[in-house]
């Protein structure tokens, strides 16, 4: 008998792995994508799709679970890597992709921010509260004259951004579009002749008109605009302004483990922006352009001259970007200088990347020489890493221990290269920079804005690969810190060179998207004062009964949105026995969500037997069974609520926890009968096929029947009930087979 069993269990893992099924075709809508081994969050995860418009194998047009809670849609199945996977409906387009526009904004603009993280106040002063945190670049419409108060001496704009948001920004750091923009015809055809598209002239000669000695040249990358732009997808860009990230479906690296606290996945249409030159072609950021070699201008290579002039330069420089750190020492100083002048690497990036990088401040654990963390036997003691290089989550380690465990070289699984174990601190400022020197400048990747968006055309890696950091602004972070230090130590009319990229077929122009909410959702819906049972803001339909002489209905939401508006709700009159109600919900954006409720007249005077009576389960001993997998908690809450109006009902699992109404029935849970006249009785819930309890019929309920019918194990009760899957009070090798039969799909039910 066991070995009849053994084999017929291996002919059914068997051939759940090679049934071929037909594909029709799809293509996702939006990036990392997760492949389920259910048309559920419960089910595992077999992998994750990371681009949008791929192409993808469907089964078929069929959707499963609709209404799921977390994807109301429901699940298409899929064809994934030699088995079948499902896909949430929300991000799968069934047919062949007509389409790859990214949708980013290409509007004009009269005014933007031009400066990081700058405050957005509810008055005119900096002691008044704190509106918002605004990114470079976002657009600004501004409302009369400057106000001059206390804390901007050059006074404050009245401001509207995201849309309706209303606040004053010290003008300091907002630029007009008409302020930085210029005409000539004779240095515009210059430009032309050095390969500048149109888009990029009004900038670049009102920057030539300020500073004549600035070069600028034009770096044709080879690539078309849009094939850039694909390529940077959202898990090469991060950013940490709230307003400016996608966290719907979004919430962990590829490799599935959990991101940097604070730092979220960015959207094509940000990128797009940032992406995009002729958007910092302003003073402050025009750095991020800059070539990145030392400048051994008349002092040769041969040796270091702190008499020579580009010593003195860069030594004026890095006591401005160093200003009010610990670094602000002419040792450290030294350190940078050497550290370029040794790696033909400008001792200016290389101190502005560490502010950047947050370790000019000496309380950082990968540079205090004092964090104790083991790492594969090795402690990570008296070891430092100034450029935070290999500092990610992986393995189980954070990214102190990750980039101590670089610095610590061959001992910890890496290579000695670049000076490595870095047991000072000079040879981890002075490895790191022969790191960058090496990794990017060497390998045609010269200025910060290449480094991160590697699309050179001299660099030894491929397109989008080989980037320096996440951080979608950390070109500009850094270009900023550049810019201070010219200015502060008087050098911004010297001779500076920025080799600017130029796309072919870019658009007229690219700008941020236009912040508005999206959030179209409610979060309550009652009825004559009552709440709907098990409402859930991702479910649509829902269906509700009232008594049979109920002529006139009062509904009630709850928004989860003030911005967003509602139509529907209010009086209604109920017509006939049955009335469909829309409610419309429409976000600030102008995306809206339909709430249908059914609301239908029942009778209100039978008993708890009549109503059970009336059910397609069965009921013996306190269980109620005969309930087919795959079946949902409304579905049956809404029976009953069919027979009676006013019973109240709940489901609850069998710890006790409340349940959604979208969430499966399972094996062991209760549900719970009281009627207006106070008669009460419950059930405990026996799903068939189900002995596991999870609601689903799989190879774990297999093995169980199995089990139970050698009589190693022995089922009672709900758990004995799921397993007589043909009602015949007895189980045998019949139900084995029908297990059997529905995890294959030959069966749908029972």
């Amino acid at each position: 008998m066991k070995n009849k069993l053994f084999i017929l269990l291996t002919l059914i893992v068997s051939f759940i792995c090679i049934n071929k099924i037909d594909a029709l075709a799809g293509y996702t809508t939006d990036y990392f994508i997760i492949v389920r081994s259910e048309p559920g969050t419960y089910g595992s995860v077999l992998g994750q799709i990371d681009g949008a418009y791929t192409t993808l194998d469907l089964v078929s047009s069929e959707l499963y679970n609709k209404g799921d809670s977390n994807c109301n849609p429901g699940w298409y199945k899929v064809n994934y890597n030699g088995t079948t996977g499902y896909m949430c409906g929300l991000y799968v387009s069934v047919g062949n992709i007509t389409s790859t526009d990214p949708g980013y904004n290409t509007g004009s603009y009269e005014a933007r921010v031009n400066g990081l993280s700058i405050y957005a106040r509810s008055e005119a002063s900096t002691s008044s509260s704190l509106v918002a945190t605004l990114a470079p670049g976002t657009e600004l419409a501004i409302h009369g004259d400057k106000i001059y108060n206390s804390g901007c001496i050059e006074g404050w704009y009245n401001v509207t951004f995201h849309k309706n948001k209303n606040g004053y920004v010290c003008s300091k750091y907002v630029v007009r579009k008409s302020e930085i923009t210029a005409s000539d015809a004779s240095y515009e055809q210059e430009l032309r002749n050095k390969g500048f598209t149109d888009g990029y002239l009004p900038y670049l000669v009102y920057l030539h008109q300020k500073h004549p000695n600035w070069v600028f040249n034009a770096v044709n990358t080879g690539y078309n605009w849009d094939e850039a732009l694909s390529s940077e997808t959202p898990n090469k860009n991060f950013i940490n302004y709230a307003y400016l990230y996608d966290d719907e479906i979004k919430p962990l690296y590829s490799n599935g483990e959990t991101r940097e606290s604070g730092w979220y996945f960015t959207t094509t249409p940000v990128i797009a922006y940032y992406l995009d030159p002729r958007n910092f072609l302003t003073e402050k950021f025009i750095f991020m352009f800059e070539k990145q070699n030392y400048d051994y201008g008349t002092d040769g290579k041969s040796s270091l001259n702190k008499n020579g002039a580009s010593y003195k330069k860069y030594y004026s420089d890095l006591k401005s970007i160093l200003s009010g750190t610990y670094l602000d020492t002419d040792y450290y100083i030294n350190v940078f200088i050497e550290a370029g002048f040794e790696n033909d690497v400008s001792p200016s990036l290389l101190a502005s990347r560490v502010v950047q990088e947050g370790t000019a401040r000496e309380s950082n654990p990968i540079i205090s020489g004092t964090y104790e963390t083991i790492y594969n036997g090795h402690s990570l003691k008296g070891l430092y890493n100034y450029y935070n290089i290999n500092a990610v989550v992986s393995g189980g380690y954070d990214t102190t221990a990750n980039g101590l465990a670089y610095a610590c070289g061959s001992e910890c699984g890496f290579s000695n290269s670049y000076g490595r174990p870095w047991k000072t601190r000079e040879a981890a400022i002075k490895g790191g920079a022969d790191f960058i020197a090496t990794g990017y400048i060497k390998e045609g990747q010269y200025t910060l804005y290449f480094q991160h968006f590697n699309t050179s055309p001299t660099s030894s890696y491929g397109l989008a690969s080989h980037q320096y950091q996440t951080n979608v602004l950390a070109p500009c972070d850094e270009g900023s810190n550049v810019y201070y230090a010219y200015l502060e130590n008087g050098k911004m009319e010297s001779r500076i060179e920025f080799d600017i990229p130029v796309y072919n077929n870019m658009p007229e122009s690219v700008n941020l998207p236009i912040i508005a909410s999206t959030t179209n959702t409610l979060n309550n819906i009652k009825i004559d004062g009552v709440s709907i049972e098990n409402f859930n803001k991702n479910l649509l339909e829902y269906t509700y009964y009232v008594g049979k002489d109920t002529k006139e209905v009062k509904i009630e939401v709850s928004k989860d949105d003030s911005l967003s508006r509602v139509t529907g709700d209010g009086k209604v009159t109920l017509n006939g026995d049955s009335t469909v109600v829309r409610i419309i919900v429409t976000a600030e954006s102008g995306a809206t969500r339909i709430y249908q409720i059914t609301i239908k007249k029942a009778s209100d005077s039978k008993t708890l037997d009549q109503i059970v009576g009336s059910l397609s389960t069965k009921q013996s001993n306190g269980i109620m069974y005969n309930i087919n997998p795959g079946t949902v908690v409304s579905t049956l809450v809404n029976s009953i609520k069919r027979a009676s109006s006013t019973v109240t009902v709940t489901v609850t699992n069998s710890n006790g926890s409340s349940t959604s109404s979208t969430d499966l029935l399972k094996t062991g849970q209760k549900i719970k009968m009281t009627t207006s006249g106070g008669e009460t009785r419950t059930y405990t819930i026996s799903v068939t096929g189900d002995p596991s309890g999870d609601g689903k019929v799989t190879i774990l309920d297999l093995l169980q029947v199995q089990k139970h019918l050698l009589g190693s194990t022995t089922l009672n009760n709900e758990r004995l009930k799921s397993i007589d899957t043909n009602h015949d009070e007895k189980t045998s090798i019949l139900d084995l087979l029908r297990v059997q039969k529905y995890i294959l799909g030959d069966i749908t039910s029972f």
